[in-house]
């Protein structure tokens, strides 16, 4: 064969190799091109090929995209990436600043168990159980019992385990690392629901990290909780993708109705022998292509704001109120995505390619504090210094400088804008109804609107629309070490709870199953009537009296518990024999959350304010502005005892107190 001849066989090979590679950039260009899905061991699915296999997020997504590089995003890891038995030594209980592994009880009362253990007492939620073992959906779509694992994307700890010295193993993922683990106090592979007492990550599988919660319009979230809840790990991304239907379950329900306070709340029936199955809708022209691919044009390259919500929803109505409805909020109204202010960090496709996605700054939650604000819009940086560029179709050409109309309106007062942040006069109409506290004493989560003192029965409850848009408490903080206060809408939070003080003087949190079982034992417990937020009035128990909480504190003494506080505004704790309150030296938790969104329209007129000189002054420094005088709970224990729902003194005090006034300013 001649030169030419070789010449053209090679242009041949070339061709046959490229061609494939050129066809589907082709593709790509008009959108993400169409997937063939893979299961666990990498083989794909098909009609007739693996088709009653689950797709493995990992295995179809991870082929193209870098999946360990975008999975070390804080959402994927939520502190499993700093997670260590002795992340605290003061407080060994909390192992991780992030959601997995810390204390955070207005999102989860429950802790996570650490690595090694040598006593059941003080173990909670292994991740077995963590990932979904406590999480119920009832019959008619309402949460009662949500699981951490409903609203984590998975990847992270949902997907590898902890090595023996208690950090993050990448080396196995949990289902095949479970084999080699038979340590019942293992603080990964135990359960305290299963019937041997151990885990099966080897039959319900992993959650791998979800591509498509993030990418896919129109995402299936309930469907995801749901196989979540029957212990169906691994068909999760499936039933959320509504790809097809799952039949079977690692776990059933025998009570699917019952309730918290129902023994059999958790009790079912648990199936480790017969495999859950997938019947992929194949038929469907607008999920798959002929051959069995899945239709890139379903996925979607930028984040919708329904499917943040999906998870950040209830969140952020039960932290702040907040709705994000174009009603409450004028950038949602403007047509403004989450993802417009909250973008990828990094200058480059590869530092964005790690998903680390632009946040605030929260006093109370921790995880990765060092990116705080890094790449992050704020009001200044966009209405005052320019940097606003709208970046895509639909988007107002511009963010209006407000620095003119403050002028007009408020001559000579331009000094607030240095006291006071951009939302504590724009973020005053919270439209959703807000924790304020939640009480633990009983045992079980009670939670109280910041709107109006009801008792909350379901975390959905949160979401419901306030009777009349709310104005938050207001707070002074500094975002940074060495920065101005300035003054702030928050909603606090105010815990009650119990828990067992150390050798190191902090209060560990006592689980909340054991409270409940000394509350039980009580020969009577104190009740008081409270109102539902449908407005039913019922009748609730309570441990506010010193009687309860002496009978309490024996009770968990008597089940193993040493040196017993009840924590409310202050410790309650016995000594020789009498209850004593007090400080004892150690600052209680303040959780406090900022209000952020939900940028009060001017139209609604409810802006400190609005009115300008001279009326809109009066709004904040008039004798009844709630801008100073707004009650916040000062006794949390005799509040509830006496006083509920009414907040007035000496059980709660004039937020102005805290700021050291006694009485409102006058107008400068």
């Amino acid at each position: 064969m001649n030169s030419k001849g070789y010449a053209v066989i090679l242009v041949l090979v070339i061709l046959g190799a490229v061609l494939p590679y050129w066809s589907q950039s082709t593709d790509a260009s008009r959108g993400h091109p169409d997937v063939w899905l893979k299961n666990e061991q990498g083989n794909r699915i098909a009609p007739g090929r693996n088709s009653v296999d689950p797709y493995s997020p990992r295995r179809s997504c991870g082929g193209c995209h870098g999946y360990m590089t975008i999975t070390s995003g804080y959402h994927f890891q939520q502190g499993f990436d700093r997670i260590s038995d002795r992340y605290d030594l003061r407080r060994p209980w909390i192992l991780s600043p992030g959601m997995y592994g810390n204390w955070s009880p207005f999102a989860a009362t429950a802790l996570l168990a650490r690595k090694v253990n040598s006593d059941i007492l003080r173990m909670n939620l292994s991740t077995y159980d963590w990932i979904g073992g406590w999480g119920k959906l009832y019959p008619e779509h309402k949460v009662r019992v949500p699981a951490c694992g409903w609203c984590h994307p998975g990847g992270g700890p949902l997907e590898f385990g902890r090595g023996a010295d208690g950090r993050a193993d990448y080396s196995a993922n949990l289902a095949e690392a479970e084999s080699r683990i038979s340590v019942r106090l293992d603080g990964d592979y135990s359960s305290r629901l299963t019937p041997d007492g151990m885990s099966h990550f080897r039959q319900s599988g992993v959650l791998e990290a979800d591509c498509l919660i993030c990418h896919l319009p129109g995402y299936r979230f309930e469907a995801r909780i749901r196989q979540i809840n029957a212990k169906n790990y691994r068909w999760a991304a499936t039933a959320g993708a509504g790809l097809g239907r799952i039949s079977g379950a690692v776990f059933s329900y025998g009570n699917p109705a019952a309730g918290t306070g129902h023994p059999g709340c958790m009790e079912g029936v648990w199936n480790f022998s017969k495999r859950p199955v997938v019947s992929y809708a194949w038929e469907d022209g607008r999920l798959f292509s002929k051959e069995g691919r899945l239709k890139g044009r379903l996925i979607s390259r930028s984040v919708d704001r329904k499917n943040c919500l999906q998870c950040h929803a209830e969140s952020e109505a039960k932290n702040t109120g907040t709705l994000h409805e174009s009603s409450s909020d004028v950038h949602v109204l403007a047509g403004l995505q989450c993802t417009d202010c909250h973008g990828l960090i990094g200058r480059t496709a590869r530092e964005r390619l790690r998903h680390q996605i632009a946040k605030g700054w929260s006093p109370t939650i921790s995880v990765r504090d060092d990116l705080d604000g890094v790449g992050m819009k704020t009001c200044v940086g966009c209405h005052q210094e320019g940097r606003y560029r709208p970046s895509r179709k639909g988007l107002p050409a511009q963010a209006p400088d407000p620095r003119r109309v403050h002028g007009e309106r408020f001559s000579g007062a331009g000094f607030h804008t240095y006291l006071i942040d951009c939302s504590g006069c724009h973020s005053t109409a919270q439209p959703a109804r807000a924790l304020y506290l939640l009480d633990l004493g009983t045992g079980q989560e009670k939670g109280y609107t910041a709107e109006g003192f009801d008792l909350v029965l379901s975390p959905t409850d949160y979401l419901q629309r306030a009777k009349v848009p709310w104005k938050p408490w207001m707070c002074r903080l500094a975002k940074e070490k060495g920065q101005q206060e300035r003054y702030r809408p928050d909603v606090p939070k105010l815990l009650t709870w119990f828990g067992e003080r150390t050798s190191t003087g902090e209060i560990r949190p006592i689980d909340l199953g054991h409270v409940s079982k000394a509350a039980g034992k009580l020969s009577s417990i104190d009740t008081f009537e409270v109102r539902t937020t449908s407005g039913v009035r019922m009748k609730s128990s309570l441990i506010a009296s010193e009687r309860n909480i002496r009978s309490m504190i024996e009770n968990l003494t008597k089940m193993g518990f040493r040196r017993v506080v009840y924590v409310a505004d202050r410790f309650y704790e016995m000594k020789k024999g009498q209850l004593v309150a007090g400080n004892s030296g150690q600052e209680l938790r303040k959780d406090i959350f900022p209000v952020e969104h939900d940028v009060t329209p001017l139209s609604a007129k409810s802006t400190y304010g609005a009115g300008g000189v001279p009326e809109g002054c009066l709004d904040c420094h008039s004798d009844g502005s709630i801008f100073f005088t707004k009650m916040r709970i000062k006794n949390m224990k005799e509040f509830l005892h006496k006083d509920y729902p009414k907040l007035k003194e000496p059980h709660a005090e004039p937020q102005m107190s805290s700021w050291g006034l006694a009485t409102v300013p006058s107008v400068e």
